[in-house]
């Protein structure tokens, strides 16, 4: 089933948000300042993909996670939000990977 552009971009972007701000909030928890749990959000996505970039299980985590997300954006069809949301949560867990290979 087709969405239209418009619906299905909202969807899109209101679930990435929501993911992010569950992310966010678990990293305030954990640490008592605003910049602690941005950290907590862009050093798995950035440091951690960078690191876990040489290890083929996490590159391979990394590509999977580029198709899901590539490919909930280019069909957009109502069975392809999942799949777009379930490749952003497995980039932000192959960013952890690759942070917990560094430690």
């Amino acid at each position: 089933m087709h969405m239209t552009d418009r619906r299905y971009y909202r969807k899109l972007f209101g679930g990435l948000f929501l993911i992010l701000t569950a992310i966010f909030l678990y990293g305030l928890v954990q640490s008592p300042s605003l910049s602690g749990a941005a950290a907590q959000i862009l050093l798995p996505m950035t440091l951690g993909i960078a690191i876990g970039a040489t290890i083929p299980g996490i590159l391979f985590c990394v590509v999977t996670s580029s198709c899901l997300m590539g490919y909930g954006l280019v069909v957009r069809k109502r069975y392809a939000l999942p799949l777009f949301w379930s490749g952003f949560v497995l980039f932000f867990l192959a960013g952890m990977m690759g942070l917990g290979t560094r430690f």
